[in-house]
């Protein structure tokens, strides 16, 4: 956990430090920390983008057959996502993003245990391939409506692909062998499958207050199983985002969203995977100010797992779990190449 805060302390700094003076080339519109949203860009413009997720979760859960202990510990992720957002035309634009990071469990019991150990996701495992790289995304976006810098309607149809990484899990955590469950992992960078993604935005920009509202959806849907027989779950995401302008020496903004994520269930050798569909609420609360190269934005965001593994409702075993999310997103102005 004291990584991730420094890392996040020195990507805040890093960017302040390095685009030094405040810029007043509009108001800035990362919806929700998402600095891909809200955005459409004309004929030859570029844009980079980079996006950093740290999330801590505190999770406990009582004793599982064969471990008469209590279970508990942290999962802590951090996730950067480099990306470019590029006007192929004065309609259609290109995102491309990666991923790259790392997610390490602190296993707080004494005791020893299949389920649970001090690990993180860049070393092998006996079911895990390490790395740092997670997956990218291939997006090609049609503008139905894009006022640009001005006020008006930002409406945007979205179609691509997730391509995955290697860095996944290759055996399900759920198999026994034997009638005992072997030593293994939850958790891993990657799914290891290609999806479909589609998205729909919605955002209205004007120069009184709130500045920049609407929202978006997005649906990512596998294309089939791993090669390790792992079909993760579809994912719907609902953002909806108030952005209010502050008048101060910051020419700052305040940014307050709401996102709702809902999961299908996921399958290993077509089998469901215990509690792995879920309804989850993200209300988030943000600052954001220009720079001289473009926007920053910093959001605290709490994760409430309505259902699924984490809402402590569901299954067999009593559960607590404590999620936060810091999200610390870059934009630039944008560069016209020729």
């Amino acid at each position: 956990m004291k990584l991730i805060v420094k890392l996040s302390i020195l990507f805040f700094y890093l960017a302040s430090a390095l685009y030094g003076q405040w810029a007043l080339w509009g108001n800035p519109s990362l919806p929700g920390g998402s600095s891909d949203k809200g955005l459409g860009a004309d004929r030859n413009e570029l844009y980079y983008s980079l996006t950093q997720s740290s999330q801590y979760i505190d999770w406990w859960h009582a004793p599982v057959p064969g471990e008469n202990f209590d279970h508990e510990g942290n999962l802590a992720s951090l996730i950067i996502k480099p990306g470019v957002i590029y006007g192929l035309s004065q309609k259609l634009n290109l995102f491309i993003n990666t991923t790259l990071g790392t997610r390490i469990m602190n296993w707080h019991g004494e005791n020893e245990s299949v389920h649970h150990r001090d690990e993180h996701t860049h070393e092998n495992f006996s079911n895990a391939i390490g790395g740092i790289f997670g997956d990218s995304k291939l997006i090609l976006r049609y503008l139905i409506k894009n006022t640009g810098a001005g006020d008006g309607y930002r409406t945007i149809l979205g179609g691509g692909i997730t391509i995955p990484s290697k860095n996944t899990l290759t055996k399900s955590p759920f198999l026994k062998v034997d009638d005992e469950y072997a030593p293994h992992r939850h958790f891993s960078m990657s799914n290891g499958t290609y999806n479909l993604i589609s998205d729909f935005q919605l955002y209205y920009k004007r120069s009184a207050n709130p500045v920049f509202f609407g929202g978006s959806i997005t649906v990512e849907k596998p294309l089939s199983e791993n090669e390790y027989y792992y079909l993760p779950p579809t994912s719907v995401r609902v953002l909806f985002s108030t952005i209010y302008k502050r008048f101060d020496k910051l020419d700052g903004s305040m940014d307050m969203s709401l996102g709702i994520e809902s999961l299908s269930k996921a399958y290993w050798h077509d089998k469901p995977s215990p509690n792995s569909s879920a309804l989850v609420i993200i209300p988030s609360i943000g600052y954001l100010f220009n720079i001289k190269k473009g926007a920053l934005s910093i959001s605290i965001q709490k994760p409430i797992f309505i259902t699924g593994s984490f809402a402590g409702n569901e299954g067999d075993i009593a559960q607590k779990t404590n999620i936060w999310q810091l999200i610390l997103s870059f934009r630039s102005i944008p560069k016209i190449l020729n």
